[in-house]
């Protein structure tokens, strides 16, 4: 195992904040050569960041970390639970919104500075590999399927009803392979 295995399982496993359920914890490249110990429910597919972690990435560690969630992308998904806790003081986390050039996207933040909650899709439109679909884009789509599963939550969506999840409000994204070119390209630059 390498050494960022190993310091990785040297710490204690976080309570999932929507399933409870103890987080895989993943180590993955961080800047000036360190590593950065993240967790990651792939039941919930969440990932919980303690303060600052998510700027704390290398290039390197968010694409490997890029691979890591591709990897589970087609496992079973556990919906999120309405009242997510940190797993560090179980407060209630405050849902919040955050916008980035390829979109905006939903997470949770512990009252105490702890850290934030952000699923698997939300981390993939805060780093560039994931766009939001356009009206006219949801509106083709739904003439052709009625039902898409919420890549956040996993709940059901009405295209013809919803342009964002009803569930978990996130805006309806598109995996799209010229923007994880890109945001490939961008972190390898």
């Amino acid at each position: 195992r390498s050494m960022m295995d190993v310091a990785a399982l040297a710490s204690p496993l976080l309570a999932c904040p929507s399933c409870r359920v103890p987080m895989a914890q993943r180590a993955v490249a961080g800047h000036n050569g360190q590593s950065v110990s993240l967790d990651l429910c792939h039941a919930c597919r969440g990932l919980w960041f303690d303060e600052g972690e998510s700027l704390r990435l290398a290039p390197e560690g968010i694409v490997d970390l890029f691979r890591e969630l591709n990897a589970h992308k087609d496992e079973a998904q556990t919906p999120l639970t309405h009242e997510l806790a940190c797993p560090r003081c179980r407060r209630s986390l405050a849902e919040g919104v955050d916008v980035v050039r390829t979109g905006r996207y939903f997470t949770w933040r512990c009252p105490q500075r702890h850290g934030r909650f952000a699923t698997f899709a939300a981390f993939m439109i805060e780093k560039g590999f994931v766009r939001q679909l356009s009206k006219a884009e949801i509106t083709d789509l739904a003439e052709r399927v009625r039902i898409i599963h919420c890549g956040s939550c996993g709940a059901p969506i009405d295209l013809r009803q919803h342009e964002a999840c009803p569930y978990c409000h996130s805006a309806l994204s598109l995996l799209d392979p010229k923007a994880v070119q890109q945001a490939l390209a961008d972190y390898q630059a």
